[in-house]
């Protein structure tokens, strides 16, 4: 139960009061520049047949992070006081602390997210405003670890931030992904066959490190208690000549890094084919139901304990002992000369349209905003009964292949005057510019993304800008849809199983998902 009226704890986050962008974007504002090698459309409709509320989110922005270059030995031991600080707490001070004048980094590093909310909009409109906030801060702070493992780290710290906030009931599923340019040394034991400079270089100074302790433990024993001085400056020499020696050996990549929960996807055109880049993580899949039993957990009627259709999700605070957070992550380097476009939905769409059929369908449209219009109007004419999001990102192929061919043209990544010290990413920009406006304006942080207009959107109704400005209630419970044959809502807890006095003695269960 949640006090009426008590607004969300970090209500005053200025991260929370950014304005939709173009396209509805929760990020904020965010339009390509004169480096962008990809272009974003987005198309949504609330499904106004089925729905009388509109639950689905989404980012992007153009200007994502920049690839950090490596942290050596003398970088990367953190303070106590940076120790004791939260991801997210960190992530607040450093958005806060911005100037809005101060000069933005131009990256052509890509963020796009879709966050299908279920039992209210509260998750998904968090998400939308926060996880590439969070995301930016753990790639700040860990330069040397791979994409996929910061991935997992932000989702769970996600799920935990929203865990403290009201709505527990709140939930959504997700689908996000980072294109970036980086340097990338060959690897064969990698699946890419290629690996980041930054986890390539600490991955080698570990080796040699570990290798010289074998050749100086009889020297460390003869000086024992004695201080060796020179232990630092020498581990610094060596990871500075491990940096350059891997440099000289680096080609110029563009990688696209995926994480999802739920069932909402992204797929990619590889020379007209499908590829999936998620994983559908539902009550009928044998994998999962698995872990949700070891989880001491029931699959009924394809539903986790007969309520919830995802077996993972961000938010759910009151099953998360069986709905994780932890995402299924992937890493692909783009072929400039094959790869043309990715589409990014939530299930609305994938319930009538399999992941040929939606690259067929938008192929040869070579305007982003226009192959997502496509797609949602072919789902409604499929008779989707859900909410429907879809983002097409196309790669511009000319300047792909130029930018990947020409490594004295660093975009996004070391040695790139773009991405100098001093400089702010585009979120940090946008939050920053948010902040001032509410300090100069006295306009107040809101909780939820306020806006359901737009391009490519339905106008509000005064019903659903009640429904907005409701950010605290009683009780969530998630919009039945009209009844349509063939509709699965995310959560069912009016009847069938689900009353069962057993299954919703279930519902109420400790903390602490399982990997």
């Amino acid at each position: 139960m949640f006090g009426s009226g008590s607004p969300p704890k970090d209500s005053a986050d200025p991260a929370l009061s950014v304005p939709q962008g173009q396209q509805n974007n929760s990020a904020g504002e965010s339009v390509p520049g004169p480096r962008s090698t990809f272009s974003v459309g987005v198309w949504e409709d609330r499904n106004r047949k089925c729905r009388r509320t509109m639950e689905d989110t989404h980012a992007f922005l153009y200007n994502f992070l920049h690839t950090p270059a490596p942290a050596l030995a003398a970088e990367i031991t953190p303070t106590a006081s940076q120790k004791s600080k939260s991801t997210d707490e960190t992530a607040v001070e450093s958005s806060s602390s911005l100037v809005s004048n101060s000069e933005m980094m131009e990256t052509d590093n890509g963020y796009f997210a879709i966050f299908d909310g279920h039992a209210g909009t509260f998750a998904a409109d968090w998400c939308g405003k926060k996880l590439h906030l969070i995301l930016e801060e753990i790639i700040r702070k860990n330069p040397n670890t791979p994409i996929p493992e910061l991935l997992d780290q932000t989702f769970t710290t996600v799920d935990s931030q929203l865990e403290k906030l009201p709505l527990k009931n709140s939930g959504c599923t997700a689908v996000t992904a980072v294109l970036r340019w980086e340097d990338r040394i060959p690897n064969s034991q990698s699946a890419t066959g290629s690996t980041a400079i930054a986890p390539a270089t600490a991955a080698a100074v570990k080796a040699a490190d570990e290798a010289s302790k074998t050749e100086k433990k009889h020297v460390e024993k003869a000086a024992d208690g004695v201080v060796d001085s020179t232990k630092s400056s020498s581990e610094g020499t060596n990871s500075e000549a491990q940096h350059a020696k891997l440099r000289t050996q680096a080609t110029r990549q563009r990688v696209l890094y995926t994480a999802n929960v739920g069932d909402a996807r992204i797929v990619l055109c590889r020379n007209g084919k499908a590829l999936r880049l998620s994983y559908d993580h539902k009550g009928n899949d044998e994998n999962e139901g698995k872990r949700i039993s070891n989880a001491g957990g029931l699959i009924l009627n394809n539903r986790v304990n007969g309520v919830l259709a995802v077996t993972r999700a961000l938010g759910d605070a009151y099953m998360k002992d069986l709905v994780t957070g932890h995402p299924y992550t992937t890493e692909t380097v783009i072929q400039p000369d094959i790869d043309e476009f990715i589409i990014l939905a939530c299930d609305g769409l994938w319930d009538v349209c399999s992941d040929q059929e939606a690259v067929d369908l938008i192929r040869e449209n070579q305007d982003p905003s226009a192959a997502s219009k496509h797609l949602v109007e072919h789902a409604l004419a499929r008779f989707s009964t859900d909410n429907l999001s879809c983002m097409v990102v196309r790669f511009n192929k000319t300047a792909l292949m130029t930018s990947t061919q020409d490594a004295s043209a660093a975009i996004g990544v070391e040695g790139d005057p773009a991405c100098e010290s001093g400089k702010i990413s585009e979120a940090e920009k946008i939050v920053s510019e948010a902040k001032r406006k509410v300090q100069e304006d006295g306009i107040p942080a809101v909780g939820v993304s306020g806006s359901n207009s737009g391009k490519g959107h339905d106008p509000k109704t005064m019903e659903e800008e009640e429904h907005i400005k409701r950010i605290s209630m009683e009780k969530v419970v998630e919009e039945e849809p009209s009844l349509v044959e063939g509709d699965t809502p995310e959560m069912d807890i009016s009847g069938g199983n689900a009353a069962d006095p057993t299954i919703r003695d279930k519902l109420k269960l400790p903390h602490g998902a399982p990997k």
